[in-house]
């Protein structure tokens, strides 16, 4: 027989209460007290024997004891990815005190447990891997829990172990922007190069950046064309069309990017500097070819070579001639153009030149900002020339008896004057070359026969112009023009 309180849990599994042997299992996990106890007697025909008792030998049998939680970092710098592994020791066996653990059962509790997902193995494996959408680091109330469950003996305590996240950022800026000259002295066409440092890796406390991201800032970035790779590669190269230099704004900027959010921007001051015109022409001379009335002529010359690029100027692509001032306007390029050195122009006006008549010439460049930036100028040389306003025949009458002819007019220092002076009487009249500086360069006479003074000159020195051709019969002068033209 069994007494106290353990007999109410007791169930004979085999044998009976009248057998040799029986075997008992308890529901009670409660050790035996002074009132548990069995008792056996032996029953005979002469009666039953004196009992025998023995106090129940069961002692208290407690769930399993409170595991471990070991976590280890998997991928602990990708961010919105961040993994871990929970591990718990093997399942307990039972002892004499414990009973054995069933499974084992997990727990992730705290704000970040909103934003995990178990990936492999579940809550009742011994092994668990968690990945983390979110990069915050762990704050109070984010732990994993775990605790053994037991049949019959009831669950062990919980352990908890408090996340071991870190705050994940975004990397580190880049370091610095290298800036590289390709092509910088060919007007309109500046190039540059830009360079940022490689992608950085992971840390434990940053993410690894996945791309870059630039600009270009200021007034200078409108005029930039990009001629390899693009605002998301690691080098570009840039076009300017402005020849300015860098002013204050004129920037590029590049970031990195990540999962774990934008870097801050590494910027750097734009490296342009100012790409002016060549310098001006050194030279300029002029000499008169040809002094014919409404057709003067003039060669305009320059020693000067084109120039070469220099890092503060563009090359000279070519010559540009032009004529200022109102007597500039009569003059027309006769041989050459306003890309040679050497030019002829031939003037209608035979004004002297004035305040304002000049000759300028520069190099042509596409750095060119100004009509006039970077000329040699010098004043023309035209003097002041007296011409018959005549288009036809060049005569002269100074008096009505006195009528002469020139021929042929032009000429080339040989010519006839003829003079008919309506008398027949016997004359003598002195004849006289005057250019058009009032110079007389030749003087002779011819006598009056028949009603005509006949005057055959011979002169080759006269050189090519406008002459005045004097004659004096009596105390009679008069003159007629004449034009030596070789």
């Amino acid at each position: 027989s069994f007494q106290g309180p353990l007999y109410s849990t007791m169930t004979i599994d085999s044998g009976s209460l009248t057998t040799r042997v029986l075997t008992v299992t308890f529901t009670s996990n409660a050790a035996a007290t002074i009132a548990d106890s069995i008792k056996c007697f032996y029953t005979s025909a002469c009666g039953n024997t004196v009992a025998k008792g023995a106090k129940l030998s069961n002692t208290a049998l407690a769930a399993p004891a409170v595991p471990t939680i070991t976590t280890t970092s998997v991928a602990q710098n990708v961010c919105n990815a961040r993994q871990y592994r929970y591990s718990a020791p093997a399942l307990p066996l039972a002892s004499t005190t414990a009973g054995a653990a069933s499974a084992w059962n997990w727990e992730l509790v705290g704000a970040l447990a909103e934003y995990a997902s178990i990936d492999s193995g579940d809550i009742n494996s011994q092994k668990i891997v968690v990945t983390f959408s979110s990069n915050a680091a762990a704050a109070t109330g984010d732990s994993i829990k775990l605790f053994y469950s037991s049949n019959g003996c009831g669950n062990s305590l919980t352990k908890a172990a408090k996340m071991s996240n870190t705050k994940l950022s975004a990397p580190a800026a880049p370091t610095a922007i290298t800036i590289t000259g390709i092509q910088t002295n060919v007007c309109g066409e500046r190039k540059y190069r830009y360079s940022a440092p490689a992608l950085p890796a992971a840390s434990t406390t940053a993410g690894v950046a996945t791309g870059y991201v630039w600009e270009l800032k200021g007034t200078l970035g409108l005029n930039a064309t990009i001629d390899s790779g693009s605002l998301t590669s690691r080098t570009f190269t840039v076009t300017y069309t402005s020849n300015a230099a860098a002013a204050t704004g004129d920037s590029v900027k590049v970031y990195y990017t990540s999962d774990c959010g934008n870097t801050a921007a590494k910027a750097s001051k734009l490296s342009n500097t100012a790409l002016g015109v060549p310098a001006a022409p050194t030279t300029l001379s002029i000499q008169l070819k040809s002094d014919v009335c409404g057709a003067r002529t003039y060669r305009y010359i320059t020693t000067s070579n084109l120039p070469a690029a220099t890092a503060t100027a563009g090359a000279g692509l070519g010559y540009d001639w032009m004529f200022t001032g109102t007597l500039g306007a009569t003059a027309t390029i006769d041989s050459g153009d306003a890309g040679s050195k050497i030019i002829t122009a031939t003037f209608t006006s035979n004004a002297g030149a004035a305040t304002g008549d000049s000759v300028k010439l520069g190099f042509v460049s596409t750095c060119r900002t100004s009509a006039y930036s970077g000329y040699k100028a010098a004043k023309l040389t035209n003097v002041a020339k007296v011409c018959l306003t005549s288009g036809t025949e060049i005569t002269s009458r100074v008096e009505a008896t006195n009528k002469a002819q020139v021929y042929p007019n032009p000429n080339n220092g040989n010519f006839t004057l003829n003079v008919a002076t309506g008398v027949t009487a016997k004359a003598t009249a002195t004849v006289q070359i005057v250019d058009m500086l009032g110079k007389v360069v030749m003087t002779t006479t011819a006598t009056n026969n028949n009603g005509s003074i006949v005057a055959n000159i011979n002169n080759s020195n006269l050189q090519n112009g406008v002459y005045t051709v004097k004659y004096t019969v009596g105390n009679v002068t008069n003159a007629i023009k004449m034009v030596v033209k070789k």
